[in-house]
């Protein structure tokens, strides 16, 4: 009976240990999921400023950067 009771222990102490591990990589999963779509927002901001400066500047024409953005 005592080793059907050390056999559930252990089992029941891996068990934990790999839903901590789950828990632990889903974390680390969603944490860097974040900083990606965080990074690729500041990207698209950066960008998009750098092409209004450009039509500010006469640098790209008006027409051209309507056409590329609405597609008109």
């Amino acid at each position: 009976m005592t080793l059907l009771k050390d056999r559930l222990a252990a089992t029941k102490q891996k068990l934990n240990a790999l839903k901590e591990a789950r828990k632990a990589s889903d974390k680390a999963r969603r944490k860097a999921y974040k900083e990606s779509k965080a990074d690729q927002a500041r990207t698209l901001a950066l960008v998009g400023e750098a092409v209004l400066r450009r039509v500010e500047r006469g640098e790209m024409d008006e027409a051209d950067f309507r056409q590329m953005m609405f597609g008109r």
